[in-house]
């Protein structure tokens, strides 16, 4: 297996493939699939101690939970809440945490695990195999449903202008109170406002890693008052230090991610 852990980012999500990992508690506001590239299992384990061995699996939103895949090769999936995918994904959760799956429900996709985690295939391809193994799961769009177009101009605002992400701001431009935009976003979203531009920050900070800049350049154009800040929140998302991956992992970003999450560089 290839040693290198690839992470291909794009505007409503990204895939990370590693040829193992092994995490503390993590938490994230993007729903992930986990499939194991080998088909050995590997161990999910739930802030309450409780464990699974399982070679797929689907982790809601902001679901606590330490992750062990060493020697199978590991896709990560994760759709960002601006994604329908990610809609169509929770509505099929129904409310549940962590579902162990069988990777055999990939049915032929397997085939396309080891090539993308030896960077085989393309970014186009990989989104290909994103939208079906993610379909291979729920296997109907049925469960798809409109969001409030308030909420939707919200999360697009959020994303290219981050120069305006007060909570205030925000509400001003949904014409909406405060209290009501909260119930109201946690309804269409799945998690609080003030928890969606902290990962608004996190996934803006992993943008600016795949150009290069220094750690404490990143964090102040993502918004975190630090490089420290940045990296704990980092950590605690990912269970990676942003220095690991600007050094170890190859990032890769297709042409529309950059103008969809901007840094505060440059922003009035």
């Amino acid at each position: 297996m290839s040693e290198q852990s690839l992470l291909h980012l794009w505007d409503d999500g990204f895939i990370y493939i590693t040829p193992g990992i092994q995490s503390g508690l993590t938490a994230r506001p993007a729903l992930t699939l986990l499939a194991s590239i080998s088909g050995h299992p590997f161990t999910l384990e739930a802030r309450d101690g409780t464990r699974a061995h399982c070679t797929a699996a689907v982790v809601a939103p902001d679901v606590p939970r330490r992750l062990e895949a060493e020697g199978c090769g590991l896709i990560s999936i994760n759709l960002d809440p601006v994604s329908s995918t990610y809609r169509i994904v929770s509505a099929w959760m129904g409310g549940r945490s962590i579902v162990p799956l069988d990777a055999h429900v990939f049915g032929g996709l397997r085939e396309g695990f080891e090539p993308a985690l030896h960077g085989v295939l393309c970014d186009a391809q990989l989104r290909s195999l994103t939208h079906r193994m993610v379909d291979a799961v729920t296997e109907s769009a049925a469960f798809s449903k409109l969001m409030d177009p308030r909420i939707e101009r919200l999360l697009l605002l959020i994303r290219t202008h981050p120069s305006l992400l007060q909570r205030e701001d925000l509400s001003a431009m949904a014409c909406l109170s405060g209290g009501r935009l909260s119930h109201l976003f946690r309804e269409q979203v799945g998690l609080s406002v003030k928890r969606y531009l902290l990962w608004s920050k996190v996934r803006r900070s992993s943008v600016q890693l795949a150009d290069g800049q220094p750690l404490t350049h990143i964090a102040l154009a993502s918004g975190f008052s630090d490089a420290a800040h940045m990296s704990r929140t980092f950590r605690d998302s990912f269970g990676l230090q942003p220095s690991f991956v600007a050094r170890q992992v190859k990032l890769v970003m297709d042409g529309h991610t950059p103008d969809a999450w901007r840094s505060l560089v440059g922003t009035v």
